[in-house]
């Protein structure tokens, strides 16, 4: 029986087609909430650095209520964005005390690229209206509809990307579970290989930075021969900056087609828990470790579990490789050139990945070969 999920988030993103003066009011919109996060940044940098003052989040939005009144390029601006942009500093701040992030920087012209509304945006099948920028034209590539009620937009963020304007709805909607199925599978994550699962499935990676570097190595250089500062640079830049792009959506889209194709195929799916952000410091892998997306691959399975009725789960990396799947003997003359093994207790003939996956499927369900009572070949229990 199918059940349904309700008050799950979803996001939809589309590609804005506004006109010559909705774009220049949006670039304009960008660029004041540049300039007020910067001002509250540095606002709260000097309080402290001068006087050992901490100012709070309600104490600077009422001092920036009379900044914007006075101020036309300001307070053209919806409230509710700009009180978005000093939530944005002091979650900066406590990704920096509380998470271990860097300490906040001050936003460059192209490093600041949205603004939010919390409230207030409407749709409907051509145009989507947003606070004090009116209706703006969209192209509908998908319906933001939920399962037989009007959804609620719960926040809108307006994003300027290489190619364009893009606007991203945060809705309250109904997602159906999908049905039970016994199909369980493990999980390990590769260079040469994408993925390889637990039932001998693998998935090579497709390699889509290393696929443009070509091309990419040919616009950077375009970049390298302009002048600063010049028209004909900036045009390069966005040619650059319109592949990376291309480059990046290519990679998200062949990760939720795999990731949507494996849950619907199981009901169980266990991984790595891996350090990522330490491996990334080995400068030899952490390009290909970068064009793979494991991070956002691994993103994907647990929420889309979570929406679908699936069971997600991260297990201990440690040892995946090393023991073996059938007794649990644990090999540890194994190294990363080795890509096939034989076990010298069982005897059984192991391909590293594989092997690998079916470790990480027999953690998640809660045992392993160690644990695990295995027959032998006169029927006694060893």
């Amino acid at each position: 029986m199918i059940q349904t999920v309700r008050h799950a988030v979803k996001t939809y993103r589309y590609k804005l087609n506004p006109t010559p003066s909705q774009q220049q009011a949006l670039g304009q919109w960008l660029g004041a909430c540049r300039y007020i996060y910067n001002l509250t940044l540095d606002y709260k940098n000097t309080l402290w650095g001068q006087h050992k003052v901490s100012i709070g989040k309600n104490e600077i939005q009422k001092e920036l209520t009379p900044i914007a009144k006075e101020t036309a390029w300001i307070g053209c601006v919806h409230s509710q964005t700009l009180q978005d942009v000093t939530d944005r500093v002091f979650n900066a701040y406590d990704g920096f005390f509380k998470q271990g992030k860097g300490f906040p920087k001050f936003a460059r012209k192209g490093q600041y690229q949205s603004f939010s509304f919390k409230q207030g945006v409407k749709i409907n099948s051509t145009h989507v209206q947003l606070p004090k920028l009116g209706k703006i034209r969209y192209r509908n590539s998908q319906p933001c509809t939920g399962t037989g009620t009007p959804d609620r937009i719960k926040r809108a963020t307006v994003r300027e990307r290489a190619d364009g304007w893009y606007v991203c709805l945060c809705v309250e909607t109904y997602i159906e579970q999908l049905s039970e199925t016994s199909a369980s599978i493990g999980i390990d994550v590769g260079i040469k290989s994408l993925l390889v699962t637990s039932n001998g499935e693998t998935i090579e990676n497709p390699k889509h930075l290393y696929k443009a570097e070509k091309k990419l190595k040919r616009l950077q250089r375009l970049v390298s021969r302009k002048k600063k500062g010049s028209a004909n640079r900036k045009k390069a830049v966005q040619k650059l900056a319109r592949q990376h792009q291309k480059v990046a959506n290519t990679r998200k889209d062949f990760h939720h087609k795999l990731t949507t194709r494996l849950i619907r195929e199981n009901q169980s799916i266990s991984v790595e828990q891996l350090q990522i952000k330490n491996m990334l410091g080995n400068h030899h892998l952490a390009k290909s470790i970068s064009d793979a997306g494991w991070y956002s691959l691994t993103q994907m399975l647990e929420y889309k579990a979570c929406w679908y009725g699936r069971t997600f789960e991260k297990v201990n990396a440690r040892h995946t490789s090393q023991d073996c799947s059938e007794c649990g003997y644990r090999n540890t003359d194994l190294t990363l050139s080795v890509r096939e093994w034989i076990c010298p207790e069982c005897g059984v003939t192991h391909e590293r990945d594989v092997n690998a996956a079916t470790n990480i499927k027999n953690r998640a369900v809660g045992h392993t070969a160690r644990e695990t009572p295995r027959l032998s070949a006169c029927g006694v229990r060893r």
